[in-house]
């Protein structure tokens, strides 16, 4: 072993001695590897995948076997990079600062850098962690020459806005125990980057068997999939949401081996995005910006085949989860907790509201999170519908790491692990906030990925703040009178709006301390988020 590996390890060994870790039951056999203090960690982030596609999913959706479903999970913000803000650092995007996808526009990867030595990644390379990440990081980070590697992370492999379109892009591939002062980029080589990123994946998890043997790991990979292609121009045969070539169908593109395409084992031609609730419902109860005319039978006709490609598009991102997980020994099974989630749900046609996301509605922020417990655990799949939110992600991991509950909770959010447990957890949130400014489209700099030819005019949600509790839904819209309400129990798919209900006065308020929460002199945002 190295002096950098022996000297890796007596620190890793010391740091996990204050955070106050204890030693994992071993259930090692004759002649195995002793297993880590602290459990192995794989968190898969995907991109604008909606709870809709879940069903297609055979492999993810296994990990509720034996593991734990949030079916109440929200995101503070509906937007890419200000949710992804909320899980590196635990904070509401009014906190971060990080509001929309630029750095020219109050966001991007500008607004971010500041937080990067404060990130879960951090904390956890101080626990004694061995960290990967891999795939799409924050908005307008530069991936070039001389690319900079985030505090914290030992492996870097992520790709820069070309990841979008699957094929064209560039991919670094620093590690640490190899690369010294390198900072080494590989062009795609036409390969999907789904399937490149499971790849690598795996070899961060037998590289970490080398360099960090008897350490825990922490494995971030977040692919593009099933994001849309970025530049989309009319006529091209390229579809807006890219599979992998295995998963097209046979007779529109030459390499698919099925002739609808993959669906996960449910024929494509049988699926119809116009049975999904909401879809193209009456829309002249809504605020302003929402009401619209029935969708014309060709606007149907491409949300149709828009929602097959993006179910086809999660093919990949599920051969890759059982690709990841199948690289585990069985000792590391025992000693691995497995999280799957989203940045942000996606719409297509609810509401009348054409493609695309930003907006408090469930299927915008209402996304799966899934986690897989260690073999050792508690057996049995457990399903909790407390209110969670991606704040809670950076508590969540430090907890796993046995840091100090004052380090762990010091963020607007608390851990998960007691609801993945199964534990009942007292005076937990109330509330969950909802943030969302919108993006100036004059901002200068690269056009935003989530920009699209049919959100012209008034069908993006003006800047808002919602409110959403165990029963209600509760929006004000910068420049509409009126909030927007609806009751959650009797209305799940938020089909009638009633913004003269006698709750809206209450969650009026409720949502003025939250707005405002972890500000200088307001509230902290764990006790505005508990009304009782």
């Amino acid at each position: 072993m190295s002096v950098t590996a022996n000297l890796r390890r007596a620190l890793a060994v010391a740091l996990a001695i204050v955070l106050g870790t204890t030693m994992a039951s071993s259930q090692a056999g004759a002649g195995a590897v002793a297993e880590p203090r602290q459990p192995n960690i794989i968190f898969f982030l995907v991109d604008d995948m909606s709870a809709d596609l879940l069903p297609y999913m055979d492999t993810v959706s296994g990990l509720a076997r034996n593991g734990t479903t949030f079916t109440g999970y929200h995101v503070s913000n509906s937007l890419c990079c200000p949710s992804r803000a909320s899980m590196f650092t635990g904070q509401f995007p009014h906190n971060t600062g990080v509001e929309t996808n630029k750095g020219s526009d109050r966001g991007g990867y500008a607004a971010f850098e500041p937080h990067e030595s404060r990130t879960y990644a951090a904390s956890l390379d101080r626990a004694g962690y061995r960290t990967g990440y891999l795939g799409k990081y924050i908005n307008e980070y530069p991936v070039g020459p001389g690319y900079k590697v985030p505090a914290g992370w030992d492996e870097w492999h992520v790709a820069g806005g070309g990841g979008y379109n699957e094929f064209k892009y560039q991919l670094t591939g620093y590690i640490k125990e190899e690369s010294a002062d390198d900072r080494p980029l590989d062009p795609s080589g036409g390969k999907y980057l789904v399937d490149v990123l499971g790849r690598r994946a795996a070899e961060f998890i037998e590289r970490s068997r080398e360099h960090a043997p008897g350490e825990p790991f922490f494995l971030q990979v977040s692919p593009f999939s099933p994001h849309a292609r970025v530049g989309v121009k009319p006529g091209e045969k390229e579809p807006r949401f890219p599979p992998a070539r295995r998963d097209r169908p046979k007779t529109q593109w030459p390499a698919g081996e099925f002739p609808n395409g993959d669906c996960g084992g449910t024929d494509c031609a049988t699926i119809d995005v116009s049975e999904l609730p909401a879809f193209d419902e009456d829309t002249a109860d809504k605020p302003a910006w929402v009401r619209r005319d029935k969708l014309s039978p060709k606007l149907v006709k491409e949300l149709r085949k828009d929602f097959r490609n993006r179910i086809r598009m999660v093919q990949s991102v599920d051969d890759m989860v059982e690709r990841v997980l199948s690289t585990l020994t069985e000792e590391e099974k025992r000693t691995t907790y497995v999280v799957f989630t989203s940045d942000n749900g996606f719409h297509l046609g609810q509401h009348r509201l054409v493609r695309g996301k930003s907006t408090a509605y469930d299927h915008d922020v209402r996304v799966p999170l899934l986690v897989r417990r260690p073999a050792t655990g508690r057996h049995g799949d457990l399903v909790t519908g407390a209110l969670t939110q991606n704040v809670d992600l950076f508590a969540t991991f430090l907890d796993l790491a046995g840091a100090d509950p004052s380090v762990r909770d010091s963020r607007d959010g608390r851990s998960l692990l007691p609801l993945i447990q199964g534990r009942k957890v007292k005076d937990w949130r109330d509330a969950a906030l909802i943030e969302h400014v919108k993006p100036d489209p004059q901002a200068s700099g690269a056009p935003d990925p989530d920009a699209d030819s049919l959100q012209a005019g008034n069908s993006q949600p003006p800047s808002y703040a919602a409110v959403r509790t165990e029963g209600d839904l509760y929006v004000e819209y910068e420049g509409e009178a009126k909030p927007e309400y609806y009751d959650m129990v009797a209305d799940p798919h938020q089909l009638t709006n009633d913004p003269d209900h006698a709750r809206t006065a209450d969650l009026a308020k409720v949502l003025d301390t939250l707005r405002a929460c972890g500000k200088p002199g307001a509230p902290d945002c764990w006790t505005a988020a508990r009304l009782r």
